[in-house]
C-alpha cells in the first residue's frame, strides 16, 4: 500500500480544490493506503473556516477526515501569523512548527517536516 501526505496550501475562497483533495484522502484511507493531511500556509485558515461553517463546501469533508483520523496537523507559524492558532487548537488539531522552545515572538519553523515524511516514504501532494 502507498503512503500519501496531503499538504493543504490553498487560500480561503476557492473550497474547490480543498474539498476534492479531502475527498481523495478519503478514497485512498478507504483503499487502505496511509493517508495524512497537513494545513499549511493560507490552507490553515481552512480549519476554523470548516469548522464554524457547517454549509460551506469543505465541510463535510473536512469533517469525515477529522472523524477518521487523517487532519495530522497545521503549520503552527502560520496559524500564528493570521492570528488563528488559538482557533486551530480548540478546533483539536495539532500545530507543527511555530514558535521555538523559550522563543520571545514567533519561531521560523514550519511544519510539516516534508524531509522527514519523505524519509518515511510519503508521496507528498502539495493542493494550493
Amino acid at each position: 500500500m502507498g503512503k500519501f501526505a496531503f499538504l493543504i496550501n490553498s487560500p480561503p475562497g476557492n473550497p474547490g480544490p480543498v474539498a476534492n483533495n479531502l475527498e481523495y484522502a478519503r478514497d485512498l484511507d478507504d483503499a487502505g493506503h496511509d493517508v495524512v493531511v497537513f494545513f499549511d500556509g493560507q490552507g490553515t485558515q481552512w480549519i476554523p473556516e470548516a469548522e464554524d461553517n457547517p454549509d460551506g463546501v469543505v465541510h463535510d469533508y473536512y469533517a469525515e477526515a477529522k472523524d477518521r483520523g487523517l487532519i495530522d496537523g497545521a503549520c503552527g507559524y502560520c496559524a500564528s501569523f493570521f492570528e488563528i492558532d488559538d482557533d486551530i487548537e480548540a478546533a483539536g488539531v495539532a500545530l507543527d512548527g511555530g514558535d521555538e522552545p523559550g522563543a520571545e515572538g514567533p519561531g521560523d519553523h514550519h511544519g510539516p517536516d516534508v524531509a522527514g515524511l519523505v524519509a518515511q516514504g510519503y508521496e507528498l501532494i502539495n493542493v494550493g
